[in-house]
């Protein structure tokens, strides 16, 4: 139970402010009692500081440097039935006691200590209680008012007035026994143990706040991460409630938890992403490497096996077709990882103004001895230098590169391709046109899609595994451009979309 009661901070701040009440309680009472005595003790000695000199100045205890000890038994008789609170001892200058007005069988003593005596007569003003030996207790000091007896400038004596006799002890110990002494103590633990749950209480209202957050972290902790992001921000938004900018401690740091939450959750996302990159990518690669890599080996087995019988040139045939598939692995592979890539989210955009004409323009003179061999014409319009935007040059060729090179690998003979500029003063219009075979209408919403291959597609022996488009598309994602795509069978497609105009 007391493992239980301690194992959360709760009772951990319970169990440590109840033992400090108790302790608290325990000594408060303790001093007020001992304060309350020694107070009483300090105003009692103070008050009859001068009894003793009083009695000696009245009363004739000495004669003819003799103790007159009927004189002095007549003088304590009297003065005791007047204060009995007070016990008189006469002393004679060592301190023994001659006369006294208490039972001389009762008393366990036959001399006074003088020192504190003459630390009494010594002291003008009484700032603390001082103490004497009790008569009638062994090793037992009382407040005392004492005085010297003095006859023609000698010595006789002292009058030693105990402050608090027998009879004043048993009383004061019947008045603590008594209903206001009781009442007393029950109204101060009474008080104590309100003090006690009030602090509790608002200790409890202080660590709310902290419990909540603890079952929130420990509901996400047994919870986890999914590859669903909806779920896991319904799981984060549970902790909504703590704001990091809160002066608050605990709001503090639940604010700061939910950030570093978020900021998990977004690695673990990344982690899921790559991951499901990799795998897609092996897919791929397997899918995509088979045909050409078959290819490769096909030729390079066979020109092994029958290079002796075979010709000079036949042999060569046999090498150069072997390296065009290996050429088709290489930028397969190429295609493969720069996808992967784009797909990571870490790719870094390096925006600068620029002329699209120009690079339009080179695009195209790197495909002219190809669109030559098959009677198809390329042009940029309008060819205006003046026509800037603001873009990743790299990137962006890259884009003109494979929308060029789809639209001439779909264009016959014969046919033209043309790059339409348009300024609309904050944007630049781009539309790439061919006069090819179309795309249907139900592969129109795929072809942005890796190695989705229309009906009508033709890749022949190119080393194309369909992610030109797909790369096409996250490139311009990059530059927050989105692509879009008419057609008509037989008629021509045109790619289109936007750049951000460069001033």
């Amino acid at each position: 139970m007391i493992n239980k009661l301690t194992s959360t901070l709760y009772g951990r701040l319970t169990a440590a402010l109840l033992l400090s009440f108790i302790v608290v309680g325990v000594f408060a009472a303790i001093l007020m009692v001992h304060s309350s005595r020694a107070y009483q003790q300090e105003i009692t000695q103070v008050m009859h500081r001068d009894l003793a000199a009083h009695v000696v100045d009245h009363y004739l205890l000495f004669e003819n440097d003799e103790p007159n000890l009927e004189e002095a038994e007549k003088t304590f008789h009297d003065l005791m039935i007047l204060g009995p609170n007070f016990e008189f001892y006469l002393l004679d200058k060592a301190g023994k006691i001659v006369a006294c007005s208490a039972d001389p069988s009762s008393l366990h003593l036959d001399f006074v200590d003088t020192k504190p005596i003459g630390s009494y007569l010594q002291s003008p003003v009484i700032q603390e209680p001082i103490f004497g030996d009790d008569p009638r207790g062994i090793d037992r000091e009382k407040i005392f008012s004492v005085a010297p007896i003095v006859r023609d400038g000698e010595l006789q004596g002292y009058l030693y007035v105990i402050l608090g006799s027998e009879i004043y002890d048993r009383v004061s110990d019947l008045v603590l026994e008594s209903k206001i002494i009781q009442w007393g103590l029950w109204v101060f633990l009474i008080g104590l143990a309100f003090s006690l749950f009030a602090t509790l209480w608002l200790t409890g209202l202080i660590i709310r706040p902290l419990t909540k957050l603890t079952d929130h972290v420990c509901m996400i902790q047994s919870t986890g991460f999914s590859k669903d992001p909806l779920k896991d921000g319904e799981l984060i938004g549970q902790l909504q409630k703590w704001a990091s900018e809160n002066t608050d401690e605990i709001h503090t740091l639940g604010g700061a938890f939910k950030e570093a939450l978020e900021k998990i959750r977004e690695q673990y996302q990344n982690i899921v992403t790559i991951d499901e990159l990799r795998k897609e990518l092996l897919s791929h690669v397997s899918h995509d490497l088979r045909t050409p890599l078959a290819s490769l080996l096909g030729y390079l087995e066979t020109w092994e096996l029958s290079q002796d019988k075979m010709s000079a040139e036949e042999s060569r045939q046999y090498i150069a077709t072997a390296k065009k598939s290996a050429q088709r692995i290489s930028s397969l592979v190429e295609q493969l990882f720069e996808l992967a890539h784009l797909d990571s989210g870490n790719v870094q955009v390096n925006r600068e103004p620029f002329s699209i004409a120009e690079l339009v323009q080179d695009v195209l003179q790197k495909f002219q001895i190809l669109a030559q061999q098959k009677n198809i014409s390329l042009a940029v319009t309008p060819q205006d230098s003046s026509i800037t935007v603001i873009g990743d040059i790299e990137k962006l060729e890259r884009v003109f590169t494979n929308l060029v090179e789809n639209a001439l690998r779909h264009t016959s003979e014969g046919g033209s391709i043309t790059v339409r500029l348009n300024n609309t003063g904050q944007l630049v219009a781009i539309e790439v046109i061919d006069t090819g075979i179309g795309i249907p209408d139900e592969d129109i919403p795929h072809i942005f899609d890796a190695h989705y291959k229309a009906g009508n597609s033709v890749r022949g022996n190119t080393a194309h595994g369909g992610l030109g488009l797909a790369i096409t598309k996250r490139l311009l994602d990059l530059h927050q451009s989105s692509i879009s795509v008419t057609s008509q069978i037989n008629k021509g497609t045109k790619f289109e979309f936007q750049l951000q105009t460069g001033y």
